[in-house]
C-alpha cells in the first residue's frame, strides 16, 4: 500500500488540486481491496476519466473564413451531443440515490472532503468520488485516512491517501486535475480584473 507524507500531501492539496462540490460515498474496510477487485476499479476509472477529458475538451475553431461554416457545423453537433449526454445522464442520476454534495479537494494522491462522520487516522476506506453530473458512474479507490480534523459538531474534514493508482489512470487524472485547477486559476483572474 502507497503511504504518502501526510505534511506533503496538504501541500499538494494546497498548491495544485480539483476543488469541487460533489457526492462522496465511502465505507471502511476491515482488509485491503483484493487484486481483481483493484483491477475493476483501475478499468473503470480509467474509462470513466477518459469520457470525462474528451467532453471537457473544448474544440479549436479557427478564424479562417473558408472554415467559419465547418466550425459552426462542429459546434451544432458539439451543443447536440452535450445535450443528449445530460439527458441521459438525468435519467441515470433518477435511478440512483446519491449522497449530498459535499466541498471535496481532489489531488492526483489523495483527496479530502466535508464529513459528518469522524474517521480513525490509519483506516482503509473504499471511496466512491463522482467527478461529474454528466457521468454518474463514480471515480473509485482505495486508500487510508490521513487526518481527520473537526471542523464543528459533527462536521470533520478528512484526507485520505489513495493506494497506488496505475500509470494511464494517474495520467488521465494528472490532466483532469490539471485543467480544473487551471481553470479556478483563470476565473479568480477574471474576479479580480474586475470581470473585464
Amino acid at each position: 500500500m502507497k503511504q504518502n507524507n501526510p505534511g506533503n500531501y496538504n501541500e499538494e492539496l494546497t498548491t495544485l488540486c480539483y476543488q469541487e462540490v460533489i457526492p462522496v460515498e465511502w465505507e471502511l474496510l476491515k482488509e485491503p481491496a483484493d487484486v481483481a477487485s483493484q483491477q475493476r476499479y483501475q478499468h473503470d476509472n480509467a474509462v470513466l476519466l477518459q469520457g470525462l477529458l474528451v467532453v471537457d475538451e473544448q474544440p479549436a475553431i479557427e478564424h479562417d473564413e473558408e472554415l467559419s461554416s465547418l466550425g459552426q457545423e462542429l459546434q451544432r453537433i458539439d451543443h447536440k451531443l452535450n445535450l443528449i449526454l445530460e439527458l441521459l445522464s438525468q435519467t441515470l442520476r433518477s435511478w440512483r440515490n446519491l449522497p449530498v454534495p459535499v466541498p471535496v479537494r481532489l489531488a492526483v494522491d489523495g483527496v479530502e472532503w466535508s464529513s459528518e462522520q469522524e474517521l480513525p487516522i490509519g483506516a482503509l476506506v473504499l471511496l466512491k468520488l463522482y467527478l461529474s453530473p454528466v457521468f454518474p458512474n463514480p471515480f473509485t479507490a482505495t486508500g487510508s485516512v490521513q487526518s481527520c480534523q473537526s471542523t464543528g459538531a459533527h462536521a470533520y474534514t478528512v484526507s485520505v491517501c489513495f493506494d497506488e493508482i496505475d500509470g494511464p489512470v494517474r495520467d488521465a487524472l494528472e490532466k483532469l486535475v490539471f485543467r480544473q485547477h487551471r481553470r479556478e486559476v483563470a476565473r479568480a483572474r477574471l474576479r479580480n480584473s474586475g470581470g473585464r
